[in-house]
């Protein structure tokens, strides 16, 4: 099922966050992103709408390893969905794990739910994500990182020099840490998901993201974020053993010295 522009809420008009959509940014597995005109009193001059996909069209094959440890409860908006913490709802927890109407609704919601919240916490912490500003059924409106001439490119576009390359993997590692601190793992990390933006490295989707204190398999996800972000920077020269980095971080977050 393709994503259009008569996907994005009216709500975002209405409420006089956005004036016109300018243009399809990209359509990948979580979700379809839309670049918009922003009305003048936000004090940007684009904003970003993510829609995600639907359950069913989603490409995370193995959903099971980052829902596993969200509870279920009432979502912050009231309705019924996955959350990372408060009182669970043992019937929802059972539609989910079989895979009922309602299970798959609340699956839904708990992608967009999750990943605003996730970015709320993470921008409130300095992290260099997209500011997130509101969300309304399955889509959310975010910072937009591009100008008039296009969107920020993935790192994966970027050529850098050593020492830029060296500086650039570094703080991505200090990024790493400040999530994990903020009791959050990525989980997809990789350089389709890290843009290049007025000379530093911005990461965006969050929808799969884990809770440390919560995701049985938070350590190995952790590796494999620093594993896939050092492979990249391989061939710049920067040398890293994703293991022992993701060791030592994980020690100091279960000592609560990050």
């Amino acid at each position: 099922m393709s994503v259009t522009e008569s996907d994005i809420p009216e709500v975002f008009f209405s409420d006089g966050w956005i004036t016109a959509v300018e243009y399809l940014v990209s359509s990948g597995k979580e979700g379809t992103v839309f670049c918009c005109l922003a009305a003048p009193h936000t004090g940007h001059d684009r904003l970003a709408v993510k829609v995600h996909r639907s359950r069913d069209h989603r490409s995370f094959k193995n959903d099971a390893v980052y829902l596993s440890g969200r509870a279920m409860g009432v979502s912050l908006d009231g309705s019924r969905g996955l959350k990372s913490s408060g009182m669970p709802d043992r019937r929802l927890e059972r539609a989910v794990t079989k895979r009922s109407k309602r299970g798959k609704a609340a699956i839904q919601h708990s992608w967009i739910n999750h990943e605003f919240n996730t970015l709320q916490v993470l921008h409130q912490a300095g992290a260099r994500v997209p500011e997130p500003f509101t969300m309304s059924g399955h889509a959310m409106l975010m910072e937009y990182l591009g100008d008039a001439d296009g969107p920020a490119p993935q790192l994966k576009h970027v050529a850098l020099e050593r020492q830029r390359a060296v500086e650039m993997f570094t703080g991505l590692m200090r990024e790493i840490e400040l999530w994990l601190a903020c009791d959050r793992i990525h989980g997809d990390l990789s350089p389709f998901n890290i843009l290049y933006w007025q000379g530093r490295a911005m990461v965006i989707d969050f929808p799969q993201a884990v809770n440390p204190h919560e995701n049985p398999d938070s350590l190995l996800l952790l590796e494999r974020d620093i594993r896939n972000v050092a492979t990249y920077f391989q061939p710049f020269g920067v040398v890293a053993d994703p293991t022992r980095i993701a060791q030592e971080l994980w020690y100091r977050f279960m000592r609560g010295t990050l």
